[in-house]
């Protein structure tokens, strides 16, 4: 018998309650609860909280001695990472069927709440001391993309939908796609402009994917613009003041929706990259290009608005751009999707992310194109 089952058993005896009751309180068959305290069964985190509750004790002291066990996951990060190294801590999930393992990036200005750490490095692939239960990594969500809202939508889930959890990886659009077409995580979000016909994300996505038959779901649509510093001490007006001397940007890495849109903007105006102080200064994500203004690093760059009104910064709007969640339509029956689309569908959650981000949900949830 493992531990933690003995533990439940004798915690669920001394206070007199019998199998049946408990697994009612719970939310879980009889035959359930005794495949538990039998130790044949690792409960998810919804029914080890709920057991938990109902005998008084913490999370902890029932399943904390749970040995960790050592994996072998696909690695998903570029070779040279920093984060590549042992004892990095992982994000954790299933993707058709492989394990993959996600370091978090040292920019994060939080501590992740790490599934595992890398015990050792072999190429693509790494072995993994998990702290999570397969049932956990199963109901793991990944999502690639540059939109920071996803920490607003990853919290909804976790309170309404427990135990599926969400794991952003922040990559540019493009590398978004790009994971997602190597089956590295179950969502990419996108926004590229196709600058012939003006239309978000359908000609990328068919690049990406050929004929594969892909969904895109409409998310949110936001505003693309210039961040400037508090009061605008420098006067800038707008993309023109990219021919400006003495001005410096951030600029994002290429594959971004965001550098694609500055290097439109630098083309019109007939101006050469290489005259223009930081344009080799690449950041990887909306956040980051706010902070490098608000931090005096730079005079300006391409974000959008709800990342300079994070850091309390000016912004000048540029154009209204649709993000959109690229999912493949054989996902789409999966738990962790189901739930985001119940996320995405609901009227609550669109006033509570148009409300803190300034996005227009209109379209949320909805099935923008059906591709392959």
């Amino acid at each position: 018998m493992a531990d933690f089952g003995d533990r439940i058993r004798k915690a669920r005896i001394s206070r007199q309650i019998s199998q049946t009751e408990l697994a009612r309180r719970a939310g879980i068959s009889r035959q359930a609860l005794g495949a538990i305290e039998t130790g044949v069964y690792q409960p998810g985190v919804g029914v080890a909280l709920k057991l938990a509750r109902e005998l008084g004790e913490t999370v902890e002291t029932l399943f904390g001695d749970r040995s960790f066990e050592r994996i072998e996951a696909v690695l998903v990060a570029p070779a040279h990472s920093r984060a590549n190294r042992q004892g990095s801590a992982v994000a954790l999930g299933r993707v058709g069927g492989r394990l993959i393992a996600i370091p978090y990036s040292a920019a994060q200005h939080t501590l992740a709440c790490a599934a595992g750490v890398i015990e050792k490095v072999n190429g693509t692939r790494a072995d993994v001391e998990s702290f999570r239960s397969a049932a956990e990594i199963d109901s793991t969500l990944l999502i690639a993309g540059c939109d920071p809202a996803v920490s607003i939508l990853a919290d909804w889930v976790t309170r309404h939908h427990s135990p599926v959890g969400i794991v952003p990886l922040g990559l540019a659009s493009k590398h978004a796609l790009d994971a997602l077409a190597a089956g590295q995580v179950h969502v990419a979000g996108v926004h590229l402009r196709d600058r012939k016909t003006g239309e978000y994300n359908l000609d990328a996505v068919r690049k990406a994917f050929g004929h594969r038959r892909m969904l895109l779901v409409g998310f949110a649509r936001w505003e693309l613009g210039l961040a400037i510093a508090p009061g605008n001490p420098r006067g800038i007006r707008g993309v023109q003041d990219l021919a400006r001397r003495g001005l410096r940007i951030v600029n994002r890495e290429r594959g971004a929706g965001a550098r694609n849109a500055l290097d439109e903007a630098i083309q019109d105006l007939g101006v050469n990259p290489e005259t223009i102080s930081g344009y080799d200064v690449e950041v990887g994500g909306h956040l980051e290009v706010a902070e490098a203004v608000a931090v005096g690093q730079a005079d300006f760059g391409m974000t959008i608005r709800v990342a300079a009104d994070t850091y309390g910064l000016g912004f000048i709007p540029i154009r209204d751009e649709r993000y959109d969640l690229a999912i493949p339509e054989r996902e789409m029956e999966s738990v962790p999707i189901r739930a985001m689309m119940e996320a995405l569908t609901s009227a609550r959650f669109a006033r509570e992310l148009a409300s803190l981000c300034g996005y227009d949900t209109s379209a949320m949830g909805q099935i923008a194109a059906r591709l392959g």
